[in-house]
C-alpha cells in the first residue's frame, strides 16, 4: 500500500498524497489533524495552517491595478495625471470619483511607485519617456485610461501610444486655457464620467 496522508478538519475527511502537503497552506488559517499511514499508522499529529505574514503585507502594499494584472483581470477606469496636476486635482477626483484609480506623476522624488491611498498611486518619472511607460503599464490593468496633461508635446507623443494601445484617451488641458483650477477639475471629472458611461457592462 502506498503511503497516504489522511486529513481531518471540521468539514470532512480527505486522503491525499504526502507530496501534496504544501497545498494545505493555500486553504487559509486553521487547525487540521493528520494521520500518516503506510499499511499501518506511522505518524499522527496536528497541523496548524497559518498565513505567511510577509506575503500578506506585500499584498496589502500592492496597488489595485497590480493585483488585477497578476490575476489577469482589468479594472474599470483609471486616470494618469501629469505632474503639473498634483495636489488639488487628484484630491478632487478622489472625492468625486472614488472608484477611479489615480496615478499621479511626481517627477524624481521617488524610486518606485508608492501607494498613497486606497486608489491613489504616486508615480516617479525622470522624463516624458517614463511618463509614457506609466501610461502603458496602467493601460494593461484598466479597461479605460485617461491621461491628463498640459504639455502639448507630451500630449502628441501620448496620442501615438494611445493609438497603439486602444484603451487610452489623451486629454490635453493646459491650465491657462481655463478660468481657474475649479473649472479644469470639473472638465476632468466630466471626461471621467463620460469614459465610465461608455464602458460596456460586465
Amino acid at each position: 500500500m502506498a503511503r497516504k496522508l489522511i486529513v481531518f478538519d471540521c468539514r470532512d475527511v480527505r486522503v491525499v498524497d504526502p507530496s501534496q502537503l504544501s497545498q494545505l497552506d493555500r486553504e487559509g488559517p486553521g487547525d487540521l489533524f493528520i494521520v500518516l499511514i503506510d499499511g499501518d499508522v506511522i505518524a499522527s499529529g496536528r497541523l496548524t495552517v497559518v498565513r505567511n505574514i510577509v506575503e500578506g503585507q506585500q499584498e496589502a502594499q500592492q496597488a489595485p491595478a497590480a493585483q488585477q494584472a497578476q490575476r489577469g483581470e482589468r479594472g474599470g477606469v483609471a486616470a494618469v495625471l501629469d505632474q503639473m496636476f498634483r495636489g488639488y486635482y487628484p484630491d478632487v477626483i478622489e472625492r468625486e470619483e472614488p472608484d477611479v484609480e489615480l496615478h499621479v506623476i511626481v517627477g524624481r522624488g521617488l524610486q518606485a511607485p508608492q501607494q498613497a491611498g486606497p486608489r491613489r498611486v504616486l508615480e516617479p518619472a525622470n522624463d516624458d519617456f517614463d511618463v509614457l511607460k506609466v501610461v502603458e503599464r496602467v493601460a494593461r490593468g484598466a479597461r479605460r485610461v485617461l491621461f491628463f496633461t498640459g504639455d502639448k508635446r507630451l500630449a502628441g507623443q501620448a496620442e501615438v501610444t494611445a493609438s497603439q494601445l486602444g484603451n487610452v484617451e489623451v486629454h490635453y488641458m493646459p491650465p491657462n486655457e481655463f478660468p481657474g483650477k475649479e473649472s479644469l477639475a470639473k472638465a476632468m471629472i466630466e471626461a471621467i464620467e463620460k469614459a465610465k458611461a461608455s464602458l460596456p457592462s460586465t
